[in-house]
């Protein structure tokens, strides 16, 4: 996750679900945002949305109202959230994880923290590839680092950004990830321009289910949520 996609229509989805999960389903939650230098690219330029408010803004106002605020003032800092009432409860992780004996250390810290349900991590691209390396490790989570959150007692929830094959078969090909390495639920969450995975814990299952429901029927066709209790 970078500063300057902070207010991208990804972020309107992100913030709205986190919200979901921690006041609807009563989970404590921990974003990691594996906080990466801002570049020269293009990424977070989805911010047309905000132009328009009466198509927009009616999913959840008070975060759109938030995001159109900072924008407009161009101001495009992680902290921003982090320090608002939309955040309220929530902690976060935001050192830059560039420098690989500080990600892995983060990564170890994780085991220690006793408070959290939810562990949520937000890399620039998702879960490694087979091209996946040391120099472009700060772009990825690793399954072993799934595997190290998932051990210490807490639900994972993790951003994927899509590659460039079919949709269904990118996801698909994920899940059997998932499958492989564990026997728990894992949710789906398909949002407009990406897609949250959320391998959860038993004991959390149920209030990520109801969370997610109501986060579905919020954002109507624009959510697509996989639970997989509903499909036993």
């Amino acid at each position: 996750m970078k500063n300057q996609y902070f207010g991208d229509f990804g972020d309107y989805q992100k913030f709205s679900l986190l919200k979901y999960l921690r006041d609807i389903g009563n989970l404590s939650i921990t974003v990691h945002w594996m906080k990466t230098k801002d570049d020269s690219s293009n990424d977070g330029a989805k911010i047309k949305y905000l132009s328009n408010p009466s198509e927009w803004d009616s999913f959840d106002p008070k975060i759109f109202g938030f995001l159109d605020k900072h924008i407009k003032l161009n101001q495009r800092d992680l902290s921003l959230y982090e320090k608002s009432f939309h955040a309220k409860d929530i902690s976060f992780i935001n050192d830059h994880v560039e420098d690989i004996s500080i990600r892995n250390k983060l990564i170890q810290g994780i085991k220690t923290d006793k408070d959290s349900d939810i562990i949520f991590f937000d890399p620039d691209n998702g879960i490694e590839v087979k091209s996946t390396n040391v120099k472009n490790l700060h772009k990825y989570i690793t399954w072993e680092d799934i595997k190290i959150a998932f051990d210490s007692g807490k639900s994972v929830l993790v951003y994927q950004h899509y590659s460039r094959m079919n949709r269904d078969k990118f996801i698909r090909g994920k899940l059997d990830g998932f499958n492989k390495l564990f026997k728990d639920a894992v949710f789906v969450i398909r949002a407009k321009h990406s897609v949250y995975f959320l391998l959860a814990q038993k004991k959390h299952a149920s209030k990520i289910s109801k969370s997610l429901k109501e986060y579905q029927n919020n954002w109507k066709e624009l959510i697509k949520v996989f639970d997989p209790s509903a499909s036993k």
